[in-house]
């Protein structure tokens, strides 16, 4: 382990000063946002669908060293793991201890890879080996505990295996007493060995765990062209053996994936995991979706998928991206359980002439519909309006009856993506249009009204 320059130790840590700074508005929270739109593109409808879109959010991260005379993974996990109440010293994940920053190499604590790394990504030679200096998932730990827990799976003990305390600290820690109490447990070695997260940190493993098994999915990294393995998380302790091979390979197996979702229910997220979050996505630039949106992990890990549904938060102007001179103006009315759609088509330059058009005048052919929402969709009878300007005091003739023209079932995937899909049998006119806003002012809302409901 390689101790870093002094000098150059002094100049990173002035360089970061500002950025502590601002993360400690942040990390006394239970829970902060992202950046406004950064989950917008997700997709929950089914598994596949959430893994995929979340995956694509998360890649292609920023990697910082190991061990670097420049800023690496000891500076950034010294401000994700700092005391809240000792802020020159840091708090160690498993025995809870608060030790004096040593930045580098000491005796007292280390960094633990969560998912170890002889799973999968043990070479952090030539190549660049992102999983290997993920900092979502590595945390200080104290060296002897670091030890014990080696490479083992995360499971549940029994009162028979081996105890490791915790301390106090932080208002928590330090009780002790029979098994579970709240203490670390160990027995076995290597693959076939159990290791339990005391119960104070064990969901902390847990997310972090999941973050690796869907950041990683093989190929290679969007920028760098590095290859990266395929992390899963599993109960076959079996596939978990045969990808500790010691060498770098293209699928590394870890779990207990059982055992990971029930201490991920147990331990819900809190302000020292909020800390640590948000000081890492702050360097990395990407974040750990099961810390931001808990409800996810049952959906990507288990098949119960929140289906997303329609909320004010869409209320906006849209368009197809394909066409122009398309738009659309949509209006939820959450008390009615109603949506409202204006859909109009206008020409960059007046019409010639004597042009006739199928749906209202020539140069700004528009229609309107209403109905019911169910979920994520909405099947609305279409009216035409005819003989209208939208920039003129014209008299508006509306059809006679309503939905004689046809219907529209309107569908929306996440707050930033939705399908128009028409039938207008009078003019024999059928299609599918996907859309998306015009501008993202109201995105935030919607997925607050989403995760909120």
């Amino acid at each position: 382990m390689t101790t870093k320059n002094a000098k150059d130790y002094i100049l990173n840590r002035n360089t970061l000063i500002s950025m502590v700074t601002c993360l400690a508005f942040t990390t006394g929270l239970v829970r902060a946002d992202a950046e406004p739109g950064y989950y917008a593109t997700v997709i929950t409808s089914t598994p596949q669908a959430l893994r995929d879109s979340l995956h694509a959010i998360i890649d292609d991260h920023t990697r910082y060293p190991y061990t670097s005379s420049s800023t690496d993974t000891w500076d950034v996990l010294e401000i994700a793991d700092e005391d809240r109440d000792v802020p020159n010293n840091i708090t160690t994940i498993y025995r809870n201890a608060s030790y004096l920053k040593r930045n580098g190499g000491n005796d007292f604590y280390n960094r633990e890879h969560t998912w170890p790394k002889s799973y999968g990504f043990p070479d952090n030679g030539a190549s660049l080996n992102y999983p290997y200096t993920d900092m979502h998932h590595l945390f200080l730990s104290d060296s002897d505990y670091n030890f014990e827990r080696s490479n083992k799976p995360y499971d549940d003990c029994d009162a028979g295996c081996q105890q490791h305390v915790t301390v106090s600290n932080d208002g928590r820690g330090g009780a002790g007493g029979g098994y579970p109490g709240d203490s670390n447990w160990t027995d076995g070695e290597y693959t076939y060995g159990r290791w339990e997260t005391w119960s104070g940190r064990r969901g902390d493993v847990a997310r972090a765990m999941m973050y690796m098994d869907v950041r990683y999915e093989g190929g290679l990294h969007g920028i760098t062209g590095f290859a990266e393995p395929d992390l899963i998380l599993t109960d076959n302790r079996d596939l978990m053996d045969q990808s500790n091979t010691g060498n770098n390979e293209a699928i590394g197996y870890m779990g207990l994936l059982s055992v990971l979702l029930q201490w991920h229910a147990e331990d819900p997220v809190d302000a020292i995991e909020m800390q640590h979050h948000e000081a890492v996505a702050s360097f990395q630039g990407n974040r750990n979706p099961f810390i931001d949106h808990p409800e996810w992990a049952a959906c990507v890990f288990e098949g119960i998928c929140p289906v997303f549904q329609m909320n004010a938060g869409l209320n906006d102007a849209w368009y197809n991206a394909e066409t122009s001179g398309q738009g659309f103006f949509i209006t939820i009315f959450p008390e009615l359980n109603v949506v409202s759609m204006a859909w109009f088509t206008y020409d960059t330059e007046l019409p010639p002439e004597g042009a006739t058009a199928n749906l209202g005048d020539p140069g700004h052919r528009w229609l309107t519909a209403v109905g019911p929402i169910e979920g994520n969709r909405a099947t609305m009878n279409i009216e035409i309006a005819s003989g209208g300007l939208f920039d003129t005091a014209t008299e508006i003739t509306r059809t006679d009856p309503p939905g004689s023209y046809g219907s529209i079932e309107l569908s929306f995937d996440n707050c930033s993506a939705g399908t128009v899909e028409y039938d207008i049998p009078p003019i024999n006119r059928q299609g599918v249009i996907p859309i998306r806003r015009v501008a993202d002012d109201n995105a935030v809302l919607c997925e607050a009204l989403d995760a909120n409901r």
